[in-house]
């Protein structure tokens, strides 16, 4: 069925107030940028995801601005919780039209399986056994040679330590999956805010620049970084390849996007 393009946008952080800052950076204005650069792609691409954190204060308000904004691309997608979210109204905001809470989405040769990893009240993530189900019925239902997952909480270390402390906990039933000869071939993240490449138990994992404030590669204690919002394109190929790349917003003379020194 030939090369699916899917976009990735992570850790937006919006809030029920437009002009209201997080981590001592406009939100709003990172997203805008990073939703302007992605229009170019959204005219060659299938899909989108979201991988949590859409936003931070769980409004109703907020989840409905992301929702409209991300609908203008005109690309089907699908969206999953992170440790900000509310997942009643999440779910209740996105429970239908172009964009979804569903559970996957079909894509030629591929299947995207959307995996909920939210521990209410917590920072690191979980997946329950109800999620595990979920995650095996949908494994079973498809008919799709190659299976990408996304969620928020990576299950690999990312290589900054603190970080690494408040990924997703306790990961083996998720990697016991991943090493069964299944179609399972590589993963999405959110959470790190930051760039990612590598692997866990051969498939491939992948985290995408948040569009809110970033985190500082590398730190061992909470740090930001300056760089700009950004977004992930995925081309999912036929033979289960994935040929992946970041795209950065490019910042103007009345947004410099420039993120300042504050605590977690």
């Amino acid at each position: 069925m030939g090369v699916q393009r899917l976009l990735q946008v992570t850790d937006t952080h919006l809030l029920a107030d437009p002009a209201a800052e997080h981590a001592g950076v406009s939100v709003e204005a990172r997203f805008q940028a990073t939703l302007a650069a992605m229009r170019p792609w959204a005219a060659e691409a299938h899909a989108l995801v979201h991988t949590g954190d859409l936003v931070d204060d769980g409004s109703v308000a907020a989840y409905q601005r992301l929702r409209a904004a991300l609908e203008t691309l005109g690309l089907p997608g699908r969206v999953t919780p992170g440790n900000h979210d509310e997942r009643r109204a999440m779910a209740e905001v996105f429970s239908d039209g172009l964009i979804t809470a569903a559970r996957s989405l079909a894509l030629g040769d591929w299947c995207v399986v959307m995996l909920d990893t939210l521990s209410e009240g917590e920072v690191p993530g979980q997946l329950t056994a109800d999620e595990l189900a979920g995650l095996d019925a949908a494994l079973a239902a498809t008919d799709a040679r190659h299976v990408l997952l996304a969620l928020h909480h990576p299950p690999c270390p990312v290589g900054t330590v603190w970080l690494d402390a408040i990924g997703l906990q306790e990961p083996a039933a998720l990697r016991a999956r991943l090493l069964e000869d299944g179609p399972i071939r590589g993963l999405v993240m959110g959470h790190v805010h930051q760039a990612f490449d590598g692997t866990l138990d051969g498939c491939r994992c992948l985290a995408t620049p948040a569009t809110a404030a970033p985190f500082l590669a590398g730190a061992e204690t909470f740090a930001l970084d300056d760089g700009p919002p950004g977004f992930r394109w995925l081309d999912l190929h036929p033979d289960g390849r994935i040929e992946t790349g970041v795209e950065f917003a490019t910042p103007d003379e009345d947004n410099p996007l420039s993120s300042a020194s504050s605590s977690l």
